[in-house]
């Protein structure tokens, strides 16, 4: 009689110990919280990795400097593929001359030369055998392919010759050809 008593005792010991639990697991269930700490909309549109204070520098097979990317702060977001730049300035070294920009920003998309420059876009052309020229711009756009840098927005291009404003102004790294479109006007002088 005592042994039952005793495995009764243990049953009912058992019964409340799995009925706490499973009260306790239902508890726990309903206190879990139905949002997380950080929206995951926030999370998406979150740069996945951002660097500081970028210095990089592109050299040819040879051993020459040909391109080199400066900025404050990079920002790489890979739902939309791109890098966002913070303060950039970029030089590029040819044999036919080069070029060197700056802005406030900048974007360069994945798998991609191509740089766009955006707010207070300026960028100097320097040529071995003539006078550099300086655009200004809203925005400048470099394409690798093209060898060329496309001015838009509010654009000027200054030269000893004067300033010609222009709604598109575009100019090839590896020739003096310049094309300018949309309501050019320019301001020059004689040279006497």
């Amino acid at each position: 009689m005592l042994m039952i008593r005793y495995l009764i005792n243990i049953k009912s010991l058992l019964f409340i110990m799995a009925v706490a639990a499973l009260v306790v697991s239902l508890f726990w269930y309903g206190a879990t919280p139905k949002q997380n700490l950080v929206q995951t909309d926030s999370l998406s549109t979150s740069p996945d990795y951002f660097i500081t204070q970028v210095q990089l520098k592109e050299f040819d097979a040879g051993g020459q400097l040909i391109e080199t990317l400066n900025a404050k702060q990079t920002l790489h977001y890979i739902a939309q593929s791109k890098t966002l730049l913070e303060q950039p300035s970029v030089q590029r070294h040819s044999q036919s001359g080069s070029w060197s920009a700056k802005a406030d920003k900048g974007v360069i998309e994945d798998g991609s030369n191509d740089i766009l420059l955006t707010d207070n876009a300026t960028a100097t052309k320097k040529y071995p055998l003539s006078e550099d020229i300086i655009l200004n711009a809203d925005s400048v756009h470099y394409l690798d392919q093209d060898q060329s840098l496309t001015s838009q927005g509010n654009a000027t291009l200054t030269s000893t010759q004067g300033v010609t404003s222009a709604g598109t102004i575009t100019t090839y790294i590896n020739s003096e050809e310049v094309i300018m479109t949309g309501s050019v006007r320019g301001k020059y002088e004689t040279i006497h």
